[in-house]
């Protein structure tokens, strides 16, 4: 049998705090709304501002992990409100690109929020080790064992952002990646082409974050064409040497044969098939054709057709001419002419097309490090000036950096963390081209914090027990004074998901003084009676009795007093006893609140019998100067489906006399009359209700903290489990707080199954002999708990 969970007194503190935290860290005001069982941020279509973020609804019991996986993810969330560019949260929303842009952002972010709010650092660096321990520790090998060999998808689909976070300095993520970093070398070595690591660590801007992001799809996929091409040209010389093996076998001549013979069967061959008329010329060299520069020259054969030998007779052994057309450096060009094609094959199907109409006076040019191991002068193609052609000297790099442009690279013309710097943002701007990129097909999804926090969120919420209380939401939820409800009601939202808040009539909730005093004459006053208003001496002699200093003599220690020191002087007495001490009898410094059931079981006259006895209580306390405050409760509306929940009526918890007024005013009194006849009063979630009502004793200093609840029984509204969390409440309020809990059954005995400490009133004369013999045993000392 598992453990019972009990209410965290964290989790209370972290409901409270968290919209506070929010606002200061914006400096803004951002609704934080618990709803459901997912962690999300709600953006306006239009304006893509941030327009609240969402929180799962948070049970009482919530563990340490949970707190700590929402607070980093709000904390995250707060950090893109502050820094990331709206502009390009918007241009990125729905694009391929933005699931690899996130994870750079969220990078460039999180060192923003730690630099502008060092606290925020210790909030985040728990997140980081959460998301080690409960997310990568646990999943990542099964992110392993379905991509296998695969490694390029499995780092880019789950190691993009470990290896991201680690290359910025983040303690965990750099543990983490320590036995994995074996399994990524082609992958590394790739971002190391970009110098990813330098550049993700300089990031000023999000257009900078989403710059970076398309480097790397670009480097990723020159890598995989260029892996491509050299599976291709290592098949290519294998298929090509088998043909050549082949025409090498079927033009060998037989053993004996004479070469000269089989000469002439081939100058026949070859006169046989010119044309008629044509004039004999001489043949050409085996896989060499003549230019306009070179004169046609007879050469003999040797046997195999691709070597042949020049006719020395003009030349000696030392001076030979060349094999190919005499230009400048031509022999060397045309060697590395397949390469270079190649090359320019490969560039034709990662560049866009040019306006330029020369293509051909592109470079060749290393894309990641900005090398360029073939000189700007070599040969191109026909639309090449004179001027272009290599002469036998080495471009510059100088040379050869102007005359490229960004375009003509796949990357960014910025790839190195030293450019960025000396460029400032120039580095950090989209191109058109880059623009094209943000929608590329084969960008990545690669995990992102945002999605491993929600993960992890959900798994913590998976581990909460069934039975644990858990509202469905809390964001409809009112407590204040009765006069704001009214707005409050018609402001809040009528949908949270797919359900709908139905039957929450803001003009039921419209407060009118006049009427309210009206009513309290009519239904309250006729009630109290002269028993009740000589409440207040009861209540001095229990709860405020005066100060008073009383001189104790005759004690063994404490201060001499010296008319008692003849004592010691005589020897038939010999009484040591000449010590006095003063002891101070100080009254009972207390705070009351006193909570009102306003469930529709309460209609009639329970519901005045109620009222009245907190004006009385309260205007006795009001009489010897005890603050007391009177609240309410129940509930307002409900939301279709939503039975999920343990809870899915917004609570109704109004404030009907503050810690500062007077509850004979006026203005008190047309609250308690409102309340009594024009208030809705629908259903009763006890304990949720008492335990948010709890915090009107926040930040109050009275020795004793009180609250009075009366009630006529046990919790009933639409959902499950009331009984067990009132019961959990009072154990909670008992235990973990200093503030005691007095049940009044209003002309019933049915608290006394919630409460330890209760008592019952049939009417308000009833108060003096029950209310007041409670309270007094209660301050006494003679109940120890509930």
């Amino acid at each position: 049998m598992s453990k019972k969970r009990e209410i965290r007194p964290e989790v209370l503190n972290f409901r409270e705090s968290v919209q506070t935290v929010v606002g200061l860290l914006a400096a803004k005001k951002i609704r934080v709304v618990d709803f459901g069982n997912e962690a999300y941020c709600a953006y306006n279509k239009k304006t893509g501002e941030l327009e609240y973020i969402n929180i799962p609804s948070i049970p009482d019991t919530a563990s340490d992990d949970l707190l700590t996986a929402i607070r980093g993810f709000i904390d995250h969330e707060v950090a893109h409100v502050l820094f990331t560019d709206i502009s390009i949260s918007k241009l990125m929303e729905g694009k391929t690109a933005h699931s690899l842009w996130n994870v750079v952002e969220d990078t460039f972010i999180e060192r923003k929020m730690g630099n502008l709010f060092p606290g925020s650092r210790k909030h985040l660096l728990q997140t980081q080790k959460h998301l080690i321990d409960s997310f990568f520790n646990n999943k990542i090998q099964e992110f392993i064992d379905h991509f296998g060999d695969n490694t390029k998808d499995l780092f880019l689909a789950a190691f993009f952002m470990p290896v991201s976070r680690a290359y910025c300095g983040h303690t965990p993520f750099i543990d983490f990646m320590e036995s994995h970093w074996w399994r990524f070398d082609e992958q590394i070595s790739i971002l190391e082409s970009i110098n990813y690591k330098e550049r993700i660590n300089k990031i000023t801007k999000s257009e900078g974050a989403a710059k970076l992001a398309i480097d790397v799809i670009k480097a990723f996929r020159l890598a995989e064409e260029k892996k491509k091409e050299e599976l291709k040209a290592k098949e290519t010389p294998e298929s090509k040497k088998t043909e050549d093996e082949k025409e090498d076998a079927s033009d060998t001549d037989d053993k004996g044969m004479d070469l000269s013979t089989d000469e002439s069967k081939k100058d026949k061959l070859e006169e046989k098939g010119k044309p008629e008329g044509s004039e004999e010329v001489e043949p050409d060299l085996p896989k060499h054709e003549p230019t306009e520069s070179e004169p046609t020259k007879s050469e003999d054969k040797t046997d195999s057709e691709d070597e042949f030998e020049p006719d020395l007779s003009e030349h000696g052994e030392e001076d030979l001419p060349p094999l190919e057309p005499d230009l400048s450096s031509k022999s060397a060009e045309d060697s590395a002419e397949s390469t270079k094609d190649s090359t320019k094959d490969r560039e034709s199907d990662t560049k866009p097309i040019e306006d330029s109409p020369s293509d051909s006076e592109s470079e060749s040019i290393d894309e990641f490090s900005g090398d360029t191991p073939l000189s700007s002068g070599e040969h191109g193609d026909s639309g090449s000036s004179p001027d272009e052609l290599d002469t036998g000297r080495e471009t510059s790099t100088t040379e050869s950096s102007d005359t490229s442009s960004s375009e003509e690279t796949p990357l960014s013309e910025t790839s190195s963390g030293s450019e960025d710097s000396e460029d400032g943002d120039a580095g950090e701007t989209l191109t058109d081209e880059d623009m094209k990129e943000l929608d590329a097909p084969d960008a990545p999804e690669t995990l992102s914090t945002e999605d491993v926090t929600k993960d992890m969120i959900s798994d913590e919420l998976k581990m909460v027990s069934k039975f644990d209380y858990k509202p469905y939401s809390r964001i409809n939820d009112f407590m204040g004074p009765l006069e704001q409800a009214e707005e409050f009601i018609r402001k809040s939202p009528k949908s949270i998901g797919d359900s709908k808040w139905r039957d929450c009539s803001p003009d039921h909730y419209v407060f009118n003084e006049k009427i309210g005093l009206i009513l309290f004459r009519k239904y309250i006053e006729p009630m109290l009676t002269t028993k009740s208003k000589t409440l207040a001496k009861d209540l001095e002699r229990v709860i405020a009795s005066k100060n008073r200093v009383q001189k104790v003599n005759g004690l063994r220690k404490g201060r001499i007093n010296s008319s008692s020191l003849w004592k010691t002087t005589c020897p038939s007495i010999n009484d040591d006893r000449v010590f006095s001490k003063k002891l101070e009898h100080r009254a009972v410094n207390a705070a009351v609140q006193l909570i009102v059931d306003l469930s529709g079981s309460m209609d009639g006259r329970r519901i005045c019998l109620a009222l009245a006895s907190a004006y009385a209580l309260s205007d006795a306390l009001d009489k010897i100067k005890v603050p007391n405050i009177i609240t309410g409760f129940t509930t307002v509306g409900m939301f279709d489906n939503a039975d999920s929940a343990s809870r899915y009526e917004p609570l109704f918890m109004p404030i009907l006399k503050n810690w500062n007024e007077k509850v004979n005013s006026t203005t008190c009194m047309a609250r308690l009359g409102f309340v009594c006849d024009r208030l809705p009063l629908a259903n009763n979630a006890d304990g949720e209700c008492i335990l948010a009502l709890s915090q009107h004793h926040n930040g109050r200093t009275e020795d004793k903290q009180i609250m009075f609840v009366l009630s006529d029984g046990a919790p009933c509204a639409a959902g499950s489990g009331f009984s067990n969390h009132l019961l959990d409440v009072v154990e909670f309020i008992t235990k973990k707080t200093n503030i005691d809990i007095l049940a009044v059954g209003i002309q019933t005995d049915a608290p006394a199954r919630f409460y330890r400490h209760h008592t019952s009133v049939s009417s308000v004369d009833d108060l003096p002999k029950t209310v007041i013999t409670s309270i007094r045993d209660l301050l006494l000392g003679n109940f120890t708990g509930f």
